[in-house]
């Protein structure tokens, strides 16, 4: 065990794990630490096959004693070995490093560009799960804003009757047309159950907004032949891509 000058035990790494998300995008990393007085420094970079830094994180006093971060991958490339090294640092010495290697899976979600251009380009009518009247929501903005862009907004909401001149529906299965892209602003609780329903109905993609995650029901989607679109705005990615105002 190794001492440091004044006799004390050094804190060590004790475990380290790290479990790539299915989206093919995130990494999580867990760790676990020893209960020290005096909190280490904990860097954690993440390298590719080549051996070259591909992201890194640097988190002051660690006070966790199983702490879990998240490391994002710029450009997914499904298959490839990467490796997690974890570093504590005790006044810029170097008290221990742990490594350990993660394979990336093929995302069940949409991550190129593409694709997504596609989706945008190829979708006619979007039904907006959870659709609010309130103009503040995000909801309402962006369904306002694809509205504006030529798509056919169908609100899907149990709680109101109208909104952006279009009826609501309690349900997608009450939709009376075919949907080509369920737009989903609710919790992901309710994903499954709206996944399902987007299944029945025939549409042809499910899209999550920002903070919208939901791996299991991204996977029962994808099985069934949509395409899954997950954490990203229709609204940003409409303006990055296809270069509207």
């Amino acid at each position: 065990m190794k001492m440091n000058p004044a006799g004390i035990p050094s804190p060590r790494i004790h475990g380290l794990r790290a479990t790539p998300m299915p989206d093919g995008r995130r990494v999580v990393v867990e760790l676990e630490l020893p209960l020290s007085s005096h909190p280490p420094e904990l860097e954690l970079i993440l390298y590719n096959e080549q051996g070259e830094e591909v992201h890194s994180m640097a988190v002051m006093g660690v006070m966790e004693l199983r702490p879990t971060y998240v490391l994002h991958l710029r450009r997914p490339d499904p298959g490839a070995r990467y490796r997690v090294e974890a570093r504590l640092l005790g006044k810029d010495v170097l008290l221990d490093r742990q490594q350990v290697e993660v394979v990336i899976p093929e995302p069940v979600t949409v991550q190129d560009d593409i694709t997504l251009r596609h989706i945008l380009t190829e979708a006619r009518t979007i039904a907006v799960v959870g659709l609010s009247a309130d103009p503040e929501r995000p909801s309402h903005q962006v369904a306002s804003y694809l509205q504006r862009q030529g798509y056919r907004i169908i609100p899907v909401n149990p709680t109101i009757q109208e909104v952006l001149g279009e009826p609501s529906y309690p349900d997608l299965l009450s939709v009376p047309e075919p949907v080509d892209v369920v737009d989903v602003f609710r919790p992901a609780r309710y994903v499954p159950e709206i996944v399902e329903q987007a299944i029945a109905k025939g549409a042809k993609v499910i899209w999550m907004q920002l903070g919208v995650i939901h791996f299991e029901a991204a996977q029962r989607a994808r099985e069934a032949g949509l395409l899954v679109v997950m954490d990203r705005c229709m609204k940003i990615e409409h303006q990055r891509l296809m270069r509207s105002k």
